[in-house]
């Protein structure tokens, strides 16, 4: 008998280009930097595979993307050792969640370990359950899915600013910030309205003004941690709707967020290896509140341009190669 230890990575996706387009990804952006991922995963020793979700089966994919010699080849029929999973999207497809996806995840990592374990998609992508966890570090919270259920819980909502986003979204995808005398007449299924955290007087010694904090979570400890400010005239800070970057060292992060990131991080301690983010809102008075969780952090902008740190992608690379669980084999 001997260990034998694999290397191939699968990074699966909700969607990628046809099969007939002579590259995986259909911008330039993400064609670029998962090139980069790439070959940063061949200096490390790993082989990445690119494909669909829906080309995995039974531990294996039936096609997929890889980068060799500088050019994208599809390959078929290929063994992996464990999944870099980015396709969580589709497990909460329009605002809900879809059950035949989460089941598919969860026959998944009983196979092989991913990134990340279903559960820690579901507290991240369902905004309700981390008020209900966590109700003294988050904005008071309600899901509600017509306007007479908006009436219902508005006199329990104290701030004149109120948010209203999806129970299951990301990037900031709409997101309404409004005030008592302007509230949406038209309310979907599955909305969150939440109190306003007045962040105007930014964070001692690292910002002044609106703002999120965010803090990037690797197997338990915060890796790095960047303030996004909003674009001029608008409240939402994620860089997809044009806020601006500013990574801090991490010292400067304040120590009522370091202490409230060990707290949730400890309900995922037996998953692993884990990627995820926690973002703050940090309000006049410097108490932070939990605004969102995100499972799949955008890593593409590290790879190039005015927020690159290719280190990052070394520290991803190095969880997932410990992560790969060592299967044992029978030799003659």
């Amino acid at each position: 008998m001997v260990q034998e230890c694999g290397k191939t990575i699968a990074v699966l996706f909700t969607d990628l280009a046809d099969c007939d387009s002579e590259i995986p990804f259909p911008n330039k952006m993400a064609n670029k930097s998962n090139s980069i991922f790439s070959k940063k995963a061949d200096e490390a020793g790993l082989k990445i595979l690119f494909a669909r979700y829906v080309e995995y089966q039974n531990g294996k994919l039936k096609r997929a993307w890889i980068k060799q010699k500088n050019k994208w080849h599809i390959i078929n029929d290929q063994k992996i050792d464990l999944v870099y999973s980015r396709f969580a999207r589709a497990m909460f497809l329009n605002n809900k969640e879809n059950q035949e996806v989460i089941s598919f995840k969860f026959d998944m990592v009983k196979e092989l370990n991913a990134i990340n374990h279903p559960i820690i998609d579901k507290f991240c992508w369902d905004k309700r359950i981390v008020s209900e966890i966590f109700p003294e570090y988050t904005p008071r919270t309600f899901v509600i899915n017509t306007f007479k259920g908006l009436m219902a819980v508005l006199p329990e909502i104290k701030t004149e600013r109120i948010v209203f986003k999806p129970q299951f979204g990301t990037l900031g995808e709409k997101v309404i910030i409004t005030d008592r005398n302007s509230l949406p007449k038209l309310i979907e299924k599955n909305t969150i309205v939440q109190e306003f955290i007045d962040t105007s007087k930014g964070i001692d010694g690292i910002i002044k003004g609106y703002h999120d904090l965010r803090l990037i979570m690797i197997n338990g400890k915060i890796d790095h941690a960047h303030v996004r400010i909003p674009k001029k005239g608008t409240l939402t800070a994620n860089v997809a709707l044009g806020g601006k970057k500013i990574f801090i060292k991490n010292e400067k992060i304040p120590k009522k967020a370091i202490q409230i990131a060990k707290k949730v991080d400890k309900l995922f301690k037996s998953y692993k290896p884990r990627i995820y983010s926690i973002d703050f809102l940090i309000d006049e008075n410097q108490r932070p509140y939990i605004v969102e969780c995100n499972s799949q952090p955008v890593i593409d902008r590290y790879a190039y341009g005015k927020y690159a740190d290719l280190s990052f992608y070394d520290r991803i690379l190095k969880i997932m190669k410990a992560g790969i669980k060592i299967k044992v084999v029978e030799t003659i």
